[in-house]
């Protein structure tokens, strides 16, 4: 891999102390537990007037396994995030009931039952850009782009996605057809994921092929100061470039992390940490980088 060498001097030295701890850092030194948790310091970015719970199916197409995650919609006025809902129930338990502080232990726990992650797509419309900070388990990455300009086709259909009156579009989006129902009521332009640019709220959407679902749980009203964690660590890369390199690591993680020092080989019941030869559940939304 062309970047082995840049990412491994790169790695998180200090990736214990991140949000992202993993499980077997403490599973190989278990007296941390008990010391305090740090973070580093997060950049806000807006005020949310409005989140929306999105449920993301996916499923793939050779081996029929599927995958159902939920994302949350944090949207303000001039920006919004999109992230894991687990990460967002955990950080909103760590500030509500460890307002003095967390240890490594119990932030591990909460982490583990809520599923929190690094992975957040951060929409900035004054800045016109899009801002997507991802993780490859110990590596952090940062690319931004242009906020996407879809070519949305309208429809006049109407269906009910969460209680609420939608209206149908259509387009063609990196490699995908996807149809999508919004809702005119809810003048907010933004939608799960990387989707935008209709005359409402986009409450589902999905491709043409059904790999991928995302669909509205639940919208309810806000007023919660949001942004993003701010860190020297972050590879920064393109697009396209982290696309091939998340595709590299899920076809092998064991391969993709092979020689990398800071990478236990095993965790303390000497069960290995990645096999090198079994991939991993991937079947991406965006197909145009390949």
């Amino acid at each position: 891999m062309k970047l082995k060498t840049l990412i491994t001097i790169l790695l998180f030295t200090f990736f214990s102390l991140m949000l992202n701890a993993q499980t077997w850092s403490l599973e190989a030194d278990p007296s941390r537990d008990s010391q305090p948790a740090t973070f580093s310091k997060r950049n806000i970015v807006d005020t949310s007037i409005m989140e929306c719970v999105y449920e993301h199916f996916a499923s793939h197409p050779v081996t029929e396994k599927s995958k159902i995650k939920d994302y949350i919609l944090e949207i303000g006025k001039n920006a919004s995030r999109y992230s894991v809902y687990g990460t967002y129930q955990r950080d909103s338990i760590v500030a509500k009931d460890y307002p003095d502080g967390i240890t490594f232990g119990k932030y591990n726990l909460l982490s583990k039952k809520y599923d929190g992650n690094l992975n957040e797509i951060i929409c900035d419309r004054k800045a016109n850009k899009i801002s997507c900070y991802e993780s490859l388990l110990l590596d952090k990455y940062l690319y931004d782009e242009p906020i996407p300009q879809i070519d949305w086709t309208l429809v006049n259909e109407k269906d009910e996605i969460c209680g609420h009156e939608c209206l149908k579009a259509t387009c063609s989006f990196r490699g995908r057809e996807w149809t999508a129902w919004y809702c005119p009521k809810i003048e907010i332009n933004g939608g799960p994921w990387k989707f935008g640019g209709l005359p409402g709220l986009i409450l589902k959407v999905e491709d043409s092929k059904k790999e991928h679902i995302f669909e509205a749980l639940q919208i309810r009203k806000s007023n919660k100061k949001f942004g993003h964690r701010i860190s020297k660590n972050f590879l920064n890369t393109d697009r396209k470039t982290f696309n091939k390199l998340q595709a590299e690591y899920y076809k092998d993680p064991g391969a993709f992390n092979e020689g990398n020092p800071l990478i236990p080989k095993a965790t303390a019941d000497g069960k290995p940490i990645t096999k090198k030869g079994k991939s991993k559940f991937y079947n991406p939304i965006e197909l145009d980088w390949k």
